[in-house]
């Protein structure tokens, strides 16, 4: 290969490495993780042994519990619900879904363990499902 065809190889290569790295940064911006997400909760509301969650006990876990830790606002919704437990029965019951859109942070993180632990302990329950979906949150006001 002449000295020639060297030259102009190695100059060809120079140049895709630096196109490569001006692509590789101005994309760079354009990978984004999500700031905002929404979790949901679901509550189950059957009391394991008898009984279920009534309404006064459901709205007083809400205030003392959930609200102190997200004062800005959440939805809360009733549903049924089917899931199976670590018995692997089937079971069909009255639910709550807790939705929450919030930044991504670990004081966000631990508001929701504490809640999820809370209204486990309180109603004897074996578990409080979350899900979490990236969101982009946009507020109309007057």
């Amino acid at each position: 290969m002449s000295l020639m065809r060297r030259v102009w190889l190695l100059e060809m290569l120079r140049l895709l490495q630096a196109s490569l790295l001006v692509a590789v940064l101005a994309f760079a911006g354009c990978a984004t993780t999500a700031s905002t997400v929404s979790d949901r909760l679901y509550f189950g509301r059957e009391i394991p042994g008898g009984g279920s969650v009534s309404e006064a006990q459901w709205n007083a876990f809400v205030a003392e519990v959930v609200t102190p830790r997200f004062p800005d606002g959440f939805t809360v919704w009733r549903s049924s619900g089917h899931w199976k437990g670590d018995d692997g029965v089937a079971v069909s019951e009255d639910s709550c879904v807790l939705e929450i859109v919030h930044p991504v942070d670990a004081a966000s993180e631990a508001k929701l363990t504490e809640i999820a632990q809370a209204y486990r302990q309180r109603f004897n329950q074996e578990a409080v499902m979350g899900v979490r979906t990236s969101a982009k949150q946009t507020l109309w006001r007057r």
